[in-house]
């Protein structure tokens, strides 16, 4: 007697184990009322797609601007499947790296039409695991936000030592991460290498040899700024990346914030 219901409470089991739930199609609503926008991109050749209220719309400097009415929309598995009468955009759940800027996302996105396959990246964007080849501009220290923090530093912000006009309170304090992890920069007045190792995962480590500075004198606002700077940026021993703002964190819980210049 107890054959039958397990019959039936094995049988979607049964059916997805001989074809796979990964088969398994179910559809997307495409009714509009979704505002929001997808984008992706790739490289080699370069392309950008956009997708917004049913439509699809590919541009790639070596061709004419594709723009389509989604037919049919669905996910098969953990992948998502949008369909043109000539344009498929399969979108899937996988960290993707875009091999020109090396920023990671959230999906492996492979578009085809008639004539070629496209792949890149799309979704979110995802925090870098590592800062090798990074340089940055502080914007805030110790909750104290810098007002030079959000232009981009100059020749003489690598260099500050060569200032001519020290009093003219122009320059921010720069970190520079070269390839191996090493540190070196301005720290608003003088030139500044060494002292820290930025790992990845957010860990940072003491450099093997202490870190060394220039000696200009730093009259005024570029002493204050220098002496903060520093003495915050010797006790750090992690990192963390917030809204693409890197956050450097200190033994006793205090802060700089830094943004990318390149």
């Amino acid at each position: 007697m107890a054959l039958p219901r397990i019959r039936s409470f094995l049988a979607p089991c049964t059916l997805a184990f001989v074809a796979g739930c990964a088969a398994q199609s179910h559809p997307i609503a495409l009714n509009g009322a979704d505002s929001s926008v997808y984008e992706a991109r790739g490289n080699e050749p370069f392309w950008n797609l956009s997708m917004a209220d049913g439509t699809l719309a590919l541009t790639s400097p070596d061709g004419p601007r594709l723009t389509r009415t989604i037919s049919r929309a669905y996910t098969r598995g953990h992948s998502r499947y949008y369909e043109a009468p000539d344009m498929t955009v399969v979108a899937a759940p996988s960290r993707c790296e875009d091999t020109m800027s090396g920023q990671l996302f959230t999906e492996t996105v492979r578009i085809t039409t008639k004539n070629r396959t496209l792949k890149g990246c799309g979704g979110s964007l995802l925090p870098p695991t590592r800062l090798n080849a990074t340089r940055w501009v502080a914007t805030e220290l110790d909750g104290h936000k810098l007002k030079n923090g959000n232009f981009l530093p100059d020749a003489h912000d690598s260099a500050t030592d060569e200032n001519p006009d020290p009093a003219a309170d122009m320059f921010t304090p720069t970190l520079d991460i070269n390839d191996s992890g090493k540190i070196s920069g301005s720290d608003g007045c003088n030139r500044y290498a060494g002292g820290l190792v930025f790992g990845d995962a957010g860990k940072v480590t003491p450099a093997q040899q202490a870190g060394i500075s220039t000696l200009m004198a730093c009259p005024g606002a570029h002493g204050r700024v220098s002496g903060l700077f520093l003495s915050l940026l010797h006790t750090v021993q992690s990192w963390t990346i917030e809204d693409n703002v890197l956050v450097l964190q200190t033994r006793d819980g205090k802060t700089i914030r830094l943004r990318q210049t390149f």
